[in-house]
């Protein structure tokens, strides 16, 4: 009888293929067509950082890597996926569905009562990769708002200096109520 992990590692490009296409099911079709079929990372960077994360996620899954080592892959998707019109729930939400899509691609394999202790093994790695994800989701929604908070100082700045260019005085405009 075959482990899990070497069930996984012989079907982990069925496994890439299915997980990378649910996930692409979450974006508008147009766009999910778009990131489906364009290979190259220049034309295609959402695509290719999909790709190239999920499968290095997948790499690390087979191979037992501990989930702290796939930050970097988690970084590729994530970053993208926290300025697009994701909930932070549908920005991390490709990880768990990764449970499912293993067992669908696994088929009869994956229902194996001899397995029930890797799998367990695996959906508790798979969820700590999942909570790895949404730290770095929250991380980049935070540089986000650092950015927009900054780009509002400088707007704010440079309209004063101009006013003040102008003769306005702040002071005399706040009058006797300030």
């Amino acid at each position: 009888m075959a482990t899990l992990a070497e069930l996984l590692d012989a079907n982990k490009d069925a496994v890439h293929r299915r997980w990378l296409a649910d996930t692409l099911a979450s974006y508008p079709e147009d766009a999910a067509v778009a990131f489906r079929r364009q290979k190259d990372p220049f034309a295609n960077p959402v695509g290719a950082s999909l790709r190239e994360g999920m499968r290095g996620i997948l790499q690390a899954l087979v191979e037992g890597t501990d989930p702290d080592g796939v930050r970097t892959d988690l970084e590729k998707i994530i970053k993208i996926r926290s300025v697009q019109e994701f909930s932070a729930s549908g920005a991390v939400g490709f990880v768990f569905r990764l449970k499912e899509v293993m067992r669908a691609e696994l088929g009869r394999a994956a229902a194996d009562p001899g397995l029930a202790p890797e799998w367990a093994k695996l959906d508790g790695r798979i969820d700590r990769i999942g909570l790895a994800a949404f730290d770095v989701f929250v991380g980049c929604r935070e540089q986000v708002c650092q950015l927009r908070i900054n780009d509002v100082k400088r707007n704010v700045s440079w309209v004063l200096e101009k006013m003040q260019q102008r003769g306005f005085d702040p002071e005399s405009a706040r009058g006797d109520n300030g």
